[in-house]
């Protein structure tokens, strides 16, 4: 096995367009790859760029084809796609696109011309002649040695082939996805996405939705990869050198390579987000495709980061011009902020009552979590709408279906609890950016929404299940930001939040309750740990209703009430701007017996550790260190803030005794 590192071959990690300069250039969401025999590598830009780019071998980045959503035929910018997704290119140079929005298969001439090679632009399947043949979403495709463009017909759970003579087939998949084996029109695929051929014309397919490796025979007979293959859960691209090794890309953020013979390793990638360097280290978000540049080079499209990489062995380094140092992809949530956020549900002006607020505890004892959004309470069956315009840019872009936690993901926002695609009574209307799965019976068992499918804000996006409410989150799975900041619309609060009565607890470094009260005032030595039951309403709640809070801190004053030094102004320790994933962060920031009825509490609690330090998704345990303090009286004043600045007044001070 080869060790390998990664390292960026074009783009500055921040989403737009911009030709030049492989380390100046941006990217909007590079996703399709294919490397020419001169080296060039070219990339499809969907998002809002919806274009065709490459890099040079000398790291120039221009734009081939393409300017702007649409569909048009044409030479250069005159071009339109929509989404486009895989590409393939042939021994003559000629490239071929997955044009999913469009669903259609294009074809970019060496001299710069689009045509298209196949597909109505109408969403459906039917075989004959390519101008009348019909796909859904298509996202792979390949060719092979006899000429034949092969499509991964993705939301048809189909594999396609387009011959030289412009005739449409099908060669495996049948009309329910699944992950049957057998003869091409009896198998079944679930939502494939990626394509290549090996020397010996057998099809490799990444089968996106079953999570698996799938081999179409030259006979026609369907198998599955037996050997388990450790990473491989959304695979999305698939490439196959000439001796029949094999390179995965996965949506998780994996790179995994299953030689020819021996056990399948990961080649790169670990936890989702950003980094160079060894593969073992290194970091991708939301995976595109990849492609074999030559022996042990993997050109792959961190879609997610908006860059193109390299995975190759480290003497690769020294070949390359070096990747600017301030690549730091994050979710832009100044662009986003830049409009005001409206409802998901009618009026969309608002208000409406908030039911759940950002990072508030959730889960389990043993799996504790912040909950990752906004909750709106409406009844079910109620419409919910696009709060912003967006594009579905995974291909498996829903999921738990008919459960109350169904979810649909559109561009930044995820909406949760709804009944994606279709109405309470599971009716579906809208079949261009929606793809229903039905069961032999006529019985509808799945929604999934297009790769490329567009919605404007204001579209019907779903309506609210039975759990009564919808949620929203907003940013990068795993790095959600709190909706309040993007100024919701007509949401007024002048409700100040609540310290019930003795909420405040302080215990010592072991973890013991302090208890001990000398003239009504509690005995504190050493390094302490607050706790404070607090929560918040808004206007338009339930009295019942708790809503989480946003900031917390903590004060010190001397017994006249002017603050000590160091405390001239509150010290504020937790403030709930944004999430990360896979930390304990929730655990460390409420103590135990915080959380929901839905998840076993008798009643809504939120007990936060104010002495924990919340930044930017990252809590690190603290203390109230007394010993700071001469011996003598004080008062503990606690904070207990909403999002616009209201502050518990009641019972927020404890009278306190700093002891040796």
């Amino acid at each position: 096995p080869w060790p390998a590192w990664v390292t960026v071959l074009a783009g500055d990690g921040r989403v737009g367009w911009r030709d030049g300069r492989a380390d100046r250039a941006r990217l909007a969401e590079p996703f399709g790859v294919a490397v020419a025999a001169d080296g060039t590598i070219y990339f499809s830009d969907a998002g809002d760029s919806h274009r065709i780019r490459a890099i040079s071998p000398t790291g120039q980045v221009s734009t081939v084809a393409g300017g702007g959503g649409g569909f048009a035929d044409g030479a250069g910018a005159t071009a339109r796609f929509s989404t486009p997704s895989g590409l393939a290119i042939d021994a003559a140079g000629v490239l071929y696109i997955a044009d999913t929005g469009n669903n259609a298969i294009r074809r970019l001439s060496p001299e710069g011309g689009v045509t298209t090679m196949a597909g109505s632009g109408v969403a459906g399947y039917l075989d004959g002649r390519a101008g009348q043949a019909q796909f859904n979403g298509p996202v792979g495709v390949a060719v092979d040695a006899r000429g034949r463009v092969l499509v991964a017909d993705t939301y048809n759970d189909r594999i396609r082939a387009i011959a030289p003579d412009g005739q449409v087939t099908t060669l495996a998949g049948s009309d329910m996805p699944g992950a049957l084996d057998g003869p091409g029109p009896q198998a079944s695929f679930d939502t494939p996405c990626g394509l290549a051929v090996d020397a010996a014309g057998r099809i490799l397919v990444a089968d996106t939705g079953n999570g698996l490796i799938r081999t179409i025979e030259p006979t026609g007979v369907v198998t599955t990869h037996t050997q388990p293959i450790v990473g491989v859960d959304r695979p999305i691209g698939i490439a196959v050198t000439a001796a029949g090794d094999v390179y995965v890309s996965d949506e998780q953020g994996r790179i995994i390579e299953i030689p020819s013979k021996g056990d399948a390793r990961r080649l790169a990638g670990t936890s989702v987000g950003y980094e160079d360097g060894p593969g073992g280290t290194a970091r991708f978000r939301r995976l595109g495709s990849l492609a074999l540049a030559a022996s042990n080079r993997v050109v792959v499209a961190d879609a997610g980061n908006a860059l193109v990489r390299l995975v190759a062995p480290p003497a690769w380094r020294t070949t390359l011009p070096p990747s600017s140092p301030g690549i730091a992809p994050a979710f832009d949530d100044q662009q986003f902020a830049r409009t005001p956020l409206i409802w998901p549900v009618a009026p969309l002006e608002g208000p409406h009552e908030v039911a759940g607020t950002f990072a508030e505890a959730r889960g389990e004892q043993g799996s504790e979590r912040f909950h990752a959004g906004l909750d709106v309470r409406e009844e079910q069956g109620t419409p919910v709408r696009a709060v912003r315009d967006g594009t579905v840019t995974s291909p498996v872009s829903t999921g738990a279906f008919a459960t109350i936690n169904e979810w649909l993901r559109v561009g930044p926002v995820t909406y949760v609890h709804l009944r994606a695609g279709r109405s309470r009574d599971d009716g579906v209307d809208d079949l261009q950016r929606f793809a229903p799965v039905y069961d032999a019976s006529g019985l509808l068992v799945r929604m999934r929404a297009k790769r490329g499918a567009r919605f404007a804000a204001g579209d019907v996006v779903g309506s609210i299940n039975r759990f009564n409410h919808v949620h929203l989150n907003i940013g990068w799975p795993g790095n959600e930001h709190n909706p309040l900041q993007f100024r919701l619309v007509e949401f007024v609060d002048t409700v100040p939040p609540t310290i019930a009565r003795g909420g405040i607890r302080l215990f010592d470094e072991q973890g013991q309750p302090l208890t001990t009260r000398v003239k009504r005032r509690l005995v504190v030595r050493g390094r302490v740990q607050i706790v404070v039951d607090a929560w918040d309403q808004a206007e338009g709640n339930v009295p019942s209703r708790r809503l989480g809070l946003y900031a917390l801190g903590y004060q010190v004053l001397a017994r006249n009430g002017t603050p000590v030094p160091g405390f001239e102004s509150p010290l504020t320790t937790i403030r709930f701007d944004q999430l990360r994933s896979g930390s304990d962060a929730a655990r460390r920031v409420f103590a135990s017996g915080s959380g929901i009825p839905v998840y076993g509490q008798r009643r809504t609690q939120f007990l936060y550790v104010v002495t924990t330090t919340y930044r930017d998704g990252v809590a690190t345990p603290g203390y109230w260190d007394t010993s700071a303090l001469v011996p003598g009286d004080y008062v503990l004043r606690v904070i207990a803030e909403d999002f616009h600045g209201n502050q518990a007044v009641a019972n927020r001070d404890v009278a306190v005794t700093v002891v040796p």
